[in-house]
């Protein structure tokens, strides 16, 4: 079977998404408003989900292993989420004063991370982010902030640097140069920020030392979303650790994607913890969150009660009930044994991809850790962007492709999640539709 017939089967099996989708470009450039869901021919266009599988509206059914990317840790309709926001809407919706839930979603965030004394809430992991760099502008009086190449922090200029750069442009491995992520960037952005290789410690080392004094933030996923879950070596998250406390930078651990692996993050998976911790995906049990939370120090910057000179925060979503309440009754769900199961599921499904890339000879590998997955379409370990760019995207995209056709929903990008819905006979079938793939390849 060739990869047009596949694209072929695809168009012909899915005729109201692609209806769908040329009503959408009328109205939407390119007929889409979120990016990472966007896929050649077009996208599929979902009408429902229950537990670990989602349907379209032409009535397909597939097992769901990207949940959102990585948001339903649950699975998709959870009941009792599902009744707490049906509750919670009877009340009302968003309110123009406070409201209790989200007192209670902080109180069990900062419970359940050592790092987290305080805590403000945004609508995205954006938001997160840009007031976690500009705390710490705010603190250390200091402008540039250093980011990993091959690091997804959000859409807004400060981070939209490195992204995934043309390597052409992006430098030497040692001294990797800052490129924009697409063309609207301020030329700013480029100025206020520092390139680090992702997993090396020596370069990392030595870029920080020698413009300490211009730094305020390293920001960093212990987990790289972006390149395929690829954990960062404990080594390279102690040295950014004991570098930054030397040279009073803040130091900011994205958790938006990693804070799914234990009831304390990364950081807890790690025993390594930051100054500003910023959260999202998970913590909003399906709706639109973000938060950001650190010690007292630079969070009472935000305080309006102890000084003339606090940082602005406003949002008018900041904080609504229906996330909070979706958020929290997600977080009381998630038990030590919890997430226990759900990276014991992690582990066998990348154990058993290994294990069949091995069997097929086939020029992929696997990254991830706990919960989180990622199918890499080269032979080469992958441990920072340089090794993540040698991916064969062409193959990439037949296996993304034929996937779909196959009955199984994962990122464009093949990287995916366990949720507490997935089952191991749902990993199974996964594993042996991709045998069944990777062999109509040619392998």
């Amino acid at each position: 079977m060739t990869f047009e017939t596949d694209i072929k089967r695809y168009i012909n099996n899915n005729p109201k998404s692609k209806k769908l989708h040329d009503l959408a470009k009328k109205v939407m450039p390119g007929g889409d408003t979120r990016n990472s869901i966007y896929w050649n021919p077009f996208p599929i266009y979902l009408s429902e989900g229950n537990g670990s599988k989602v349907k379209d509206v032409d009535n397909n059914v597939r097992v769901d292993l990207v949940n959102n990317m990585t948001t339903l840790i649950l699975g998709h309709n959870n009941k009792n989420v599902r009744k707490a926001i049906i509750n919670q809407t009877e009340k009302g919706t968003s309110f123009p004063a406070p409201t209790s839930p989200i007192i209670e979603l902080a109180q069990i965030l900062c419970e359940r991370v050592k790092s987290v004394e305080k805590i403000r809430f945004v609508n995205s992991g954006t938001e997160a982010t840009l007031n976690a760099i500009r705390a710490s502008r705010a603190f250390t009086h200091k402008q540039k902030i250093v980011k990993c190449e091959g690091a997804y922090h959000g859409n807004h200029d400060a981070v939209q640097i490195s992204v995934t750069p043309d390597l052409s442009l992006a430098g030497s491995k040692n001294t990797p140069k800052p490129v924009k992520a697409f063309e609207g960037i301020a030329n700013s952005a480029t100025e206020d920020i520092l390139i680090i290789p992702f997993n090396n410690d020596e370069v990392a080392e030595k870029i920080i030392t020698e413009n300490a004094e211009e730094i305020a933030a390293v920001i960093v996923e212990p987990i790289n979303g972006q390149c395929g879950m690829i954990p960062a070596k404990k080594s390279f998250l102690e040295k950014l650790r004991y570098i930054t406390k030397k040279h009073n930078i803040v130091l900011i651990f994205d958790e938006v994607i990693s804070f799914r692996i234990s009831s304390g993050g990364a950081q807890e998976y790690f025993d390594i913890y930051p100054d500003i911790t910023c959260f999202g995906k998970i913590i909003g049990g399906g709706m639109p969150v973000g938060a950001f939370g650190g010690n007292k120090k630079i969070m009472n910057l935000w305080d309006p009660s102890k000084s003339k000179k606090y940082v602005q925060h406003a949002g008018t979503f900041n904080g609504n009930p229906i996330t909070a309440i979706a958020g929290l009754t997600t977080l009381k769900s998630l038990k030590k044994d919890t997430y226990e199961k759900l990276n014991k599921k992690g582990d066998y499904l990348r154990n058993k991809l290994s294990d069949l890339f091995l069997e097929m000879e086939a020029p992929l590998t696997t990254t991830g850790v706990g919960s989180l997955f990622a199918i890499q379409c080269t032979a080469d370990q992958v441990i920072d962007y340089r090794s993540y760019s040698k991916n064969d995207q062409v193959l990439l995209n037949k296996i993304f492709i034929s996937l779909l056709n196959s009955g199984f929903l994962i990122s464009n990008r093949c990287s995916g999640s366990v949720s507490v819905s997935n089952s191991y006979e749902e990993i199974d079938s996964f594993v042996l539709s991709l045998k069944k793939i990777l062999s109509n390849l040619g392998y």
